[in-house]
């Protein structure tokens, strides 16, 4: 994919870039004396020899501009290809666990053992017992009701009366 696209739109390349690009005074500075030493270490970079630019004195700017997209690149490109490759692992490990999951149900449905689809319908005897506790509880609202009922008329019948 990298090799297709000479470029990239991530803002972190010109982020890093810029960055970057914040040390050339200095560089330009070090390349400018010759009588400085052949190794120059570069913040973020590391050691860089500079004894084929101090020929080259004109190309400095360019060769230093050059290095830090580079180098701005390739940090962008290793982000890049950590995330994606933790999110390949993340998709792959879950698309694993639903084939494994989807594979488990089915077995226990229509498996070689037969009846997983029975056995999934059978009232477990937890909700057999809270099924027939609620049956006796609608049973004895319901005679509560009647004698609510009868009480009411009473009541009221006397009321007439009176």
């Amino acid at each position: 994919m990298e090799k297709c696209t000479d470029f990239t739109c991530n803002p972190e390349y010109m982020v890093e870039w810029n960055k970057l690009m914040e040390k050339q005074k200095v560089f330009l500075q070090f390349i400018d004396d010759p009588s400085n030493p052949s190794k120059f270490v570069l913040e973020g970079i590391g050691e860089v020899d500079v004894e084929k630019l101090w020929e080259r004195r004109h190309l400095a700017q360019q060769a230093f501009d050059l290095r830090m997209r580079m180098v701005a690149y390739w940090k962008t490109v290793l982000r890049r290809l950590v995330d994606s490759v933790a999110l390949h692992l993340l998709f792959t490990v879950q698309g694993l666990v639903n084939k494994e999951l989807e594979d488990e149900v089915v077995s226990q449905v229509v498996g070689p053992q037969g009846g997983g689809l029975q056995r999934m319908l059978e009232e477990t005897p937890a909700v057999a017992a809270k099924r027939e506790k609620l049956k006796r509880s609608i049973s004895l609202l319901k005679e509560s009701r009647e004698v609510v009922a009868q009480i009411m008329d009473r009541v009221s019948t006397a009321d007439m009366e009176n």
